[in-house]
């Protein structure tokens, strides 16, 4: 009897530790409002309003994991663009160094020397600085919303908030 009874304890265990050690949770959310093609968010309160054109959306399957990348830029020279390496289907993703999501721009955008861009990042170190939270994803089409701090590479004592943030993006597949 103790062997069965510490064989149910054991098994016990195992389970409860495979249930919360999952990185992802299930519940991405509910799906935003907008068409195929839409990335919207809040940068420190400012609305970011992507550009024709600059939506995009990519899903790589080479190897153990697939990767999830999105992206968006502004008609202000900024960008928003996050990337999980984790990626497995509708649910929430933390954005850390691993699952990545970035805010950068150019000081004058009249001058696009690349090496005056400024990034922000959510990868300081952090488990969590904000999530991704993919609600759907059917065919090639993800929807979602997100929201983050990030740091300046420069100086992380800068930060910046991405807010509301919400997507609904055709992929590329590859």
């Amino acid at each position: 009897m103790k062997i069965f009874n510490k064989t149910i304890l054991v098994l016990m265990a195992v389970i409860a530790v495979s249930l919360t050690s999952c990185s992802k949770d299930d519940d991405g959310g509910d799906d935003p409002s907008g068409g195929t093609g839409t990335f919207s968010a809040k940068v420190d309160g400012a609305n970011f309003t992507s550009l024709d054109g600059t939506v995009a959306g990519q899903l790589t399957d080479a190897g153990p994991t697939k990767v999830l990348a999105i992206s968006a830029g502004t008609s202000r020279s900024q960008n928003l663009q996050m990337i999980v390496t984790t990626f497995d289907g509708v649910g929430t993703y933390d954005l850390n160094f691993t699952n990545i999501g970035t805010y950068s721009y150019l000081p004058d955008p009249s001058n696009p020397d690349p090496s005056s861009v400024v990034i922000f990042t959510t990868g300081n170190g952090q488990p969590s600085n904000g999530q991704l939270k993919v609600s759907s994803f059917e065919g090639n089409v993800a929807k979602g919303t997100f929201s983050f701090t990030a740091y300046n590479l420069n100086d992380l004592s800068q930060s910046i908030s991405v807010t509301e943030g919400a997507f609904n993006i055709e992929l590329t597949v590859k």
